[in-house]
């Protein structure tokens, strides 16, 4: 008797695990497949790209875990010793070279495009173009979920060590006008499963198509981005909150300029400032104001965004676009933007990149 109920829970057993084996090997197959496919960077590349935090307590930021290399919807994604997306950057700066520390969120980190098509790797290739005297470097020191504090962190803490001889700040008003705190991530039995495990994830993102077949794609909230503005900036132009983030950038210009060192800033405005639902301007003039003010040296992508998207669709522009037409700059992937969260596509960070060039040579403010 006892044998044969020792003898059955051995045979449960093995088949338990056969079964999880088989979910698991399943959602490696499923997983690396949907990676290659059109939401690989938003439901997968957002889990398994692992994150370690950094600086002090009381003003931390985080960085990739070093010398990882992934592959997103067929884009290589290589991050270096240090926890970038970047080449190994030599430290010392070599004798010579002029260095950018390219500093911000998933924009400059150049999510969903490769490497060489960041706007801060375009524009690294415009001034070596015969534009500058001297060789032109730019360090790509950006990470997709740092807001404004996190750069100002990892700028004052570890950025300098770069050497950089100016620093140019991506901001996206997409989600840079918040005054969300930066926290750790919770260590949870379920957290654990989805960082851990492929058969978990797979569950969780079946149930959740299904799930949208039934109720609506809003069952997937990271493919449904809101389409109020009041989502993504304040629409009170003296709402607290852009006094708390102008302070993050002021804390960037205060510490480049006290080491003599140019300090530039770059606006990405997003789709629905663009389109027909007609997002109002209201971060891009709460920010050229204070930029004014404070004598920072600002880019706003708004109007050049939206002269590209005329020429689009007047079909006028320089190089064809596939999207070109009545509807160039519609929806979330179009002539500009390359997924539902509004990041530029190759076409935004090469304008991006032409702006940032106009103004070479940089100086510091004043023209110290």
């Amino acid at each position: 008797m006892k044998s044969r109920l020792r003898r059955g829970l051995i045979i449960s057993s093995i088949t338990f695990l056969v079964l999880l084996g088989a979910l698991e090997l399943t959602g490696y197959v499923w997983e690396k497949n949907f990676s290659q496919g059109q939401f690989g960077w938003t439901l997968v590349a957002s889990r398994r790209q692992k994150q370690e935090f950094k600086g002090s307590p009381d003003q931390p930021y985080f960085l990739y875990q070093p010398d990882k290399d992934y592959l997103w919807e067929s884009i290589p994604v290589h991050i270096n010793s240090r926890g970038l997306r970047e080449d190994e950057v030599a430290i010392p700066k070599p004798e010579g070279t002029y260095r950018l520390l390219n500093v911000g969120d998933s924009i400059a980190y150049g999510w969903r495009v490769r490497q060489e098509e960041t706007f801060g790797h375009q524009l690294e290739g415009l001034l070596n173009d015969g534009t500058a005297e001297q060789p032109v470097e730019v360090v790509n020191a950006a990470m997709p979920g740092w807001s404004l504090e996190a750069s100002r962190n990892f700028l004052l803490q570890e950025g300098f060590d770069y050497q950089p001889d100016a620093v140019i700040l991506s901001i996206a008003v997409v989600n840079d006008m918040t005054d969300a705190p930066i926290v750790r991530p919770e260590n949870t039995f379920f957290s654990w499963l989805r960082d851990n495990t492929y058969s978990w994830p797979f569950l969780t993102a079946q149930a959740r198509f299904l799930m949208a077949r039934q109720v609506g794609p809003e069952a997937i909230a990271a493919l449904n981005p809101p389409q109020e503005a009041r989502a993504y900036y304040p629409q009170n132009e003296n709402n607290p909150i852009y006094e708390k983030v102008w302070g993050f950038v002021t804390d960037m210009r205060d510490a480049s300029e006290a080491r003599g060192i140019p300090f530039i800033v770059i606006v990405f405005p997003t789709a629905f400032q663009l389109n027909s639902s007609a997002h109002p301007d209201v971060a891009q003039r709460v920010l050229s104001e204070r930029a004014a003010a404070d004598g920072i040296t600002m880019i706003d992508l708004l109007p050049v965004y939206d002269e590209a998207c005329a020429a689009a669709e007047a079909d006028t522009a320089a190089e064809a676009d596939a999207a070109a037409g009545p509807d160039a700059c519609e929806g979330y992937e179009n002539a500009l933007f390359a997924d539902v969260w509004m990041h530029p596509n190759s076409t935004g960070h090469r304008l991006a990149a032409e702006q940032l060039a106009a103004l070479w040579p940089f100086e510091q403010a004043g023209g110290e």
